[in-house]
This record gives C-alpha cells, sequence and structure tokens, in this order.
C-alpha cells in the first residue's frame, strides 16, 4: 500500500510543480575596482543559467548582469537585413550571415561586460558574410554593433575556450 501511494505521489508532484525557467528576482549588488585593477560586479539574487566555474585558480560568474543590452538588440528586431551569428558560443572566430547584400565596409564594434569599447574593426563582407577573428578574446560575454550606412545591429555573443 505505502509503495502505490508513493508512486501516486511522485507521478502526480510535477502536475503543480513550479517551473522557473529564465525568470529573473529583484536584485541588489555592488560593483567595484580593486587596487590591482580587478573589477567586481556583484548581485544577489539573480539566477544564473550559465552559473560560474572555476580555471587556473580564477572563478568566473555569469548571468544576467547585461540587462542595459536588451534594449539595444530589440532595436534591430525590424531590421530589414536579417542577420544570423554562429556559432555563438565561438571559440576563435565568429560569423555573420546576412539576408542582403552590403556592398560597403561594415564597421564592428565589440564592448565588454561593463560597456567599454574593446576591440573594433571595418571590412567588407564576402558573399554576404563577414567573419571576424578574435582568438586573443577572453572568455566572456559581449555586446557587438555593427553599422554601415543604411545597417545597424546588436547582439550579444559568448566567447569560450
Amino acid at each position: 500500500m505505502k509503495l502505490l501511494y508513493l508512486a501516486f505521489l511522485f507521478s502526480f508532484s510535477t502536475l503543480y510543480s513550479q517551473d522557473l525557467h529564465h525568470q529573473a528576482l529583484s536584485s541588489q549588488g555592488a560593483s567595484k575596482e580593486l587596487s590591482n585593477g580587478v573589477y567586481v560586479s556583484q548581485t544577489i539574487g539573480q539566477q544564473s543559467v550559465i552559473g560560474n566555474y572555476t580555471r587556473e585558480g580564477k572563478t568566473y560568474g555569469q548571468g544576467y548582469q547585461q540587462s542595459v543590452w536588451s534594449k539595444y538588440i530589440q532595436s534591430t528586431i525590424n531590421n530589414p537585413i536579417t542577420t544570423v551569428v554562429y556559432p555563438n558560443p565561438f571559440v576563435s572566430s565568429i560569423n555573420f550571415q546576412f539576408s542582403q547584400s552590403i556592398k560597403e565596409r561594415i564597421k564592428m564594434e565589440l564592448f565588454d561586460v561593463r560597456g567599454r569599447l574593446i576591440f573594433q574593426t571595418e571590412q567588407f563582407p564576402t558573399v554576404n558574410l563577414l567573419s571576424v577573428a578574435l582568438p586573443n578574446l577572453a572568455s566572456s560575454n559581449y555586446l557587438v554593433k555593427l553599422t554601415a550606412s543604411n545597417y545597424t545591429y546588436y547582439t550579444q555573443i559568448l566567447k569560450q575556450e
């Protein structure tokens, strides 16, 4: 009888369970630059689907601290030129595939999580494809801004080792 009760309990327990998927809780925290130049950004109460990991004695945390980026990324929804970014996450180079031909130089600006411009280049796309090599970039989240005379596009990319 106990076995039947446990089977009944477990079979219906998922019907009423709460599912938290990409939801944000309210958070608070602070950011500080240490005397050795390391920048620490901390929050309390944020969920993270990526989590934290330690490598070579350094701990890295990734989550939803880039909420300001979403307004830039959302601004490109009605862009007449569709852009596909791959692979994302990437290891050494990233590709931007355009739905229409862009026959001029495209300026790429890359910003870190603090909003600092850390890399920029201007290149002509080849057959609707812009490939940018970023092998020396640290593993982290970045905001990309692509611009040409009649084209502006923002996206978030993730560099991994």
